[in-house]
């Protein structure tokens, strides 16, 4: 996942093929994320060098991902796709506030940074494997989603009611 400055000196046209196995069984570069684990992730793709200080990463991503169930707290295996791209300088430069463009030291450029950002990104907020009718209920409740269709239609509150009879004048 690193990559040199002389890498892309040394590559032909400045373009370097990017075709890379990446996980994290342990989910060590996951803390406070979605993700808990990445079990499996490949990543192709390309970096293009300007031939001066500039790389343009453009990778897609797809793997399995794992996820703590929404409702029952268990450990979820989620399959994504997705994908980046990022623009690196092995040289300092004034960037507007509106472009970002990440600074490399050491003339090693470290991909795991973008990688675990377009990863966490492609988390769900929310998931389950349960369905609906197993969903937890008890005495006097029961856990709804907020994709439940709505069975009972909002009655009007009668202090409402006085409110519309009054007739504004406009001016």
């Amino acid at each position: 996942m690193k990559f040199r400055r002389s890498d892309f000196l040394a590559a032909p046209n400045s373009y370097i093929k990017v075709n890379l196995d990446f996980s994290d069984p342990t989910g060590e570069r996951f803390v406070n994320t979605p993700v808990k684990a990445l079990p499996e992730c490949h990543i192709e793709g390309t970096l293009q060098f300007d031939g001066r200080s500039k790389v343009v990463s453009s990778l897609q991503y797809d793997g399995i991902m794992t996820v703590i169930d929404s409702i029952t707290g268990d450990d979820l295996d989620v399959e994504f796709e997705t994908e980046s791209s990022k623009e690196y300088s092995f040289d300092p430069v004034d960037v507007p506030e509106d472009e970002e463009i990440i600074r490399v030291f050491k003339d090693t450029l470290d991909l795991s940074d973008e990688a675990v950002e377009a990863i966490v990104y492609e988390a769900p907020m929310s998931i389950t494997r349960l369905a609906r009718e197993e969903y937890p209920s008890g005495e006097g409740w029961t856990l709804i989603s907020d994709q439940d269709e709505k069975t009972e239609t909002a009655k009007e509150d009668p202090r409402w009611a006085k409110l519309k009879e009054i007739k504004f004048e406009d001016n």
